[in-house]
């Protein structure tokens, strides 16, 4: 599920990778702040946000560590992934609300799954 997720990124196939998603999915981003947590309805529209501003992309995961106790799994990543992304424009004004930039990103992290009427779906993560 995490190598569907990984190439549909790639192919910037954002109703791929909210398949990979289960409907309880929440993630509070790494923070203590609220306001930055995402919940599965909020994903498909993040999502094609994001997707459409990438300009170019190359994504790696390394498989570290994967725990499985019954329908539940963590999987301890390491990612490897430079992004280009172009600006962001309000559709009506024009105005740039994001700008374009090159990102690389090389980190460990944690991905949470749920096993669901038999195929495996992520709860935490994306």
């Amino acid at each position: 599920v995490l190598e569907r997720y990984r190439t549909s990124f790639v192919r910037r196939d954002a109703a791929g990778v909210l398949s990979t998603a289960h409907p309880s999915y929440y993630d509070p981003a790494g923070t203590d702040d609220p306001t930055d947590d995402i919940e599965y309805s909020e994903l498909g529209p993040i999502l094609r946000e994001r997707l459409a501003q990438l300009e170019a992309i190359r994504f790696t995961i390394d498989y570290l560590e994967i725990n499985v106790v019954d329908d539940r799994a963590s999987v301890k990543v390491w990612i490897d992934a430079s992004f280009q992304l172009r600006s962001i424009a309000d559709p009506e004004s024009g105005v740039v609300r994001v700008e374009g930039r090159h990102t690389r990103k090389q980190d460990h992290a944690m991905f949470e799954l749920v096993r669901d009427q038999g195929a495996w779906r992520v709860t935490k993560g994306l």
